[in-house]
């Protein structure tokens, strides 16, 4: 896992750039990955289900910090019960036009979850085999003139789309998942 190598790539300029952790329970051979119901109370993304994470601050020493500190004040998770393995490519969020970067960790030990209820909603795991497994589809929106293929995953009763379907599409895909 790594920054994508073509610099073409990158649509940071301008942007504020943002963090996410996908954690994962190694303790599970399951390998349980963390996720999030955002606050309905939020300005973006109310209800939406996400992962950990926000925007950068001033104090963040780079995206990894931004990813983990996010990640503390939103389910309580120490920056040092987590073991950083890389990030994935970041992308541009089409609603908070934010430079998400994903960042993939494993938890040491376990925690008490304790959410930050004006963030967080609620959370929940889902294992690795089920998403793997989930059913997957692209639709087709427009926003603001522009079509983009908005992705979707049904797992365990819930659906999971935009940029954390995005997220999860490219973590599948190099786990081997061929869609």
């Amino acid at each position: 896992m790594g920054f994508p190598e073509d610099p073409s790539l990158d649509q940071s300029a301008g942007r504020r750039h943002a963090g996410v952790l996908l954690l994962f329970d190694p303790s599970s051979d399951r390998l349980p990955l963390l996720f999030t119901v955002r606050s309905s109370d939020l300005r973006s993304h109310a209800g939406q289900i996400a992962f950990p994470g926000g925007s950068a601050e001033e104090g963040d020493a780079d995206i990894i910090t931004t990813a983990l500190r996010e990640a503390h004040e939103e389910v309580g998770i120490a920056p040092d019960n987590v073991d950083v393995v890389g990030v994935l490519s970041p992308l541009v969020t089409a609603v908070s036009d934010r430079w998400l970067t994903p960042v993939v960790g494993l938890q040491r030990e376990p925690w008490v979850v304790l959410v930050d209820s004006n963030e967080v909603a609620e959370w929940f795991r889902v294992d690795l085999a089920s998403l793997m497994e989930a059913p997957h589809q692209i639709r087709e929106f427009q926003r603001a003139g522009v079509r983009r293929g908005v992705h979707f995953y049904d797992v365990e009763s819930r659906v999971i789309w935009g940029v954390s379907a995005a997220i999860l599409h490219e973590l599948m895909s190099r786990l081997g998942r061929p869609d």
